[in-house]
């Protein structure tokens, strides 16, 4: 069988996976930030961009990973009987920020809370922050539906550097409802706000 490249669109990990017949509704849990998606949502990458590129290649069972490897978690839609984990319960993305390195951080629906990327961070949206100015548990934006639409709620959390929405001071306790294209400033770190 043929392989593909997708690029994470968490952690921009290269991935490398056979194609099927339903493999772009196939979920897959990121080996390097361990974060949930479906290989149709992710970027793919072509042959001719994968000079240099480091890939980790993950698949059906008859690919066994080396020793000491990192083991995706995969299942294409519907089959799943030779699979190596199983996932069933992936996440809806419905919006991302973007840093000023052009990195995106996927949201779901109900709360995400957004921190530091460290090992002792419990945040589900956790930002690279080489400075350390923003906290493991910065913020947090609550995706909820409301009719017809999605509510993109920002609340502010406890920290110790201010965060910005366009500009303007989010104090702890203040409840934001973000619009597509909202700048956020969480310590030093800008992002933009993007709808679905």
């Amino acid at each position: 069988m043929s392989e593909i490249s997708i690029k994470c669109p968490t952690c921009g990990k290269v991935l490398r996976i056979e194609e099927t017949p339903t493999i772009n509704s196939a979920k897959f849990i990121c080996p390097v930030c361990k974060e949930k998606h479906i290989v149709g949502n992710c970027q793919r990458i072509q042959k001719n961009q994968q000079k240099d590129i480091e890939a980790t290649q993950y698949g059906t069972s008859q690919s066994t990973p080396s020793v000491g490897a990192e083991e995706t978690q995969y299942e294409p839609n519907g089959s799943g009987a030779n699979e190596e984990t199983r996932v069933t319960d992936a996440p809806v993305n419905v919006g991302y920020l973007v840093d000023s390195a052009g990195r995106r951080y996927q949201l779901n629906k109900g709360v995400n809370t957004i921190g530091r990327k460290a090992m002792t961070s419990n945040a589900t949206v956790q930002i690279d922050d080489p400075n350390g100015y923003m906290s493991r548990n910065h913020a947090s934006i609550e995706v909820r539906e409301r009719g017809n639409q999605l509510l993109y709620i920002m609340k502010n959390t406890i920290n110790k550097n201010p965060s910005y929405v366009n500009g303007n001071l989010v104090s702890e306790g203040d409840q934001l409802i973000l619009n597509h294209g909202d700048r956020l400033k969480l310590g030093f770190n800008e992002l933009t706000f993007n709808t679905k």
